[in-house]
């Protein structure tokens, strides 16, 4: 799970490089390359790391969607009028989930592309090449084989972890929310 997200949040944030012209033989050490890393991304079965991924985000998404269409001045009234009841609101988020899913599934090709770069501007060849024999060996395949469930787990963990560091957290925010206003003049 942490790999792929790292890779999301580098995929948002890494600067565009600068267009420089490479040299031949750079070109052609850069091409063999791509070409090996666009095979290790094939065999780390990204569409299934993404679909958990985004499958896990896309309740929150709905909600953040829904939210905005109920608060927006500009929504159309056939869309308000479906938001007024709880069952309404469901729907929308079905329908909201279900099309923001297959919207991010479209582009999981150029996420998978955007990932064999990554990997051919950090690995050499032969490293590239190292990487793709472990997980052709029993342990690497083991390794692809289990980690839906090791997400899953891990998922799990983290949410918990989450739900006792917001419990921690809540009563020493409020207290400082409420020394602001004492400091203010407030109530």
């Amino acid at each position: 799970m942490t790999r792929g997200l790292a890779f999301l949040a580098l995929l948002g944030a890494a600067p565009v490089a600068a267009q420089t012209a490479p040299s031949p033989t750079a070109t052609a050490a850069a091409g063999g390359r791509i070409e090996t890393a666009r095979t290790l991304v094939g065999k780390l079965n990204l569409d299934r790391t993404l679909d958990f991924q985004f499958s896990g985000l896309m309740p929150l998404v709905a909600a953040n969607i829904v939210n905005g269409l109920q608060t927006a001045s500009d929504a159309p009234k056939a869309i308000k009028d479906r938001l007024a009841t709880s069952e309404g609101r469901r729907q929308v988020g079905v329908i909201t989930s279900e099309e923001m899913l297959a919207a991010f599934r479209a582009r999981y090709p150029a996420i998978a592309e955007a990932a064999a770069e990554e990997y051919r501007r950090n690995f050499s060849e032969d490293e590239l090449k190292a990487i793709i024999v472990f997980y052709d060996s029993a342990a690497g395949k083991r390794l692809l084989a289990l980690q839906p469930q090791l997400q899953q787990r891990l998922s799990e963990a983290g949410k918990a972890v989450g739900r006792e560091a917001g419990m921690a957290a809540f009563p020493k925010i409020r207290a400082r929310i409420q020394a602001l206003d004492k400091a203010e003049g407030g109530q």
